[in-house]
């Protein structure tokens, strides 16, 4: 039973109670009020009762659609911020394959986008010394992401930053 029933039902008892106390102060001792003036009450609770949980039970819960709002999580911020921490002091073998692979793939799938050929094609192309540059168009990014890395700390994380901004800005 739902808890709005539940008070509505416990409302009408004391009512009648009360209903019943006042009727009977009313009445001399000797004569006893009749079935209907003591039924009429009931009935009444009852058809209250009737109607509030009929009306519960034809009209169904309207439950809104779930939506699942996608969101950039701060653990994908938090994670790749430690990638780039760890990779400022790390060897250069996790540099290379962690986050200039990353930035790498990235790029191909940025130049498939924007020149319609396969992105397996653009990687081929890209690490070709003589078609990339060409490709790419940018002598600079081209150099940050495919020629030597040796940076270290700081350097590291400015030539990312450098190639971030590289890839966004490049255009077929």
């Amino acid at each position: 039973m739902r808890h709005s029933t539940l008070k509505l039902l416990v409302l009408s008892s004391g009512l009648y109670v009360l209903f019943l106390v006042f009727l009977r102060s009313l009445l001399p001792e000797p004569l006893a009020p009749s079935i209907t003036i003591l039924a009429l009450p009931l009935l009444i609770l009852v058809l209250i009762l009737v109607s509030d949980l009929s009306y519960r039970a034809t009209t169904p819960l309207k439950t809104p659609a779930r939506t699942r709002v996608q969101r950039f999580q701060a653990r994908d911020v938090q994670y790749l911020s430690r990638q780039v921490e760890v990779a400022s002091i790390g060897s250069q073998a996790y540099f290379e394959s962690i986050l200039l692979s990353r930035l790498i793939d990235i790029f191909a799938e940025k130049v498939s986008l924007e020149t319609g050929i396969e992105k397996e094609k653009v990687k081929q192309e890209l690490a070709d010394a003589v078609k990339g540059p060409a490709l790419v168009r940018d002598g600079l990014l081209y150099r940050l992401l495919y020629g030597s890395t040796s940076f270290r700390g700081a350097t590291r994380v400015k030539m990312l930053r450098e190639a971030v901004d590289g890839i966004e800005a490049w255009k077929a």
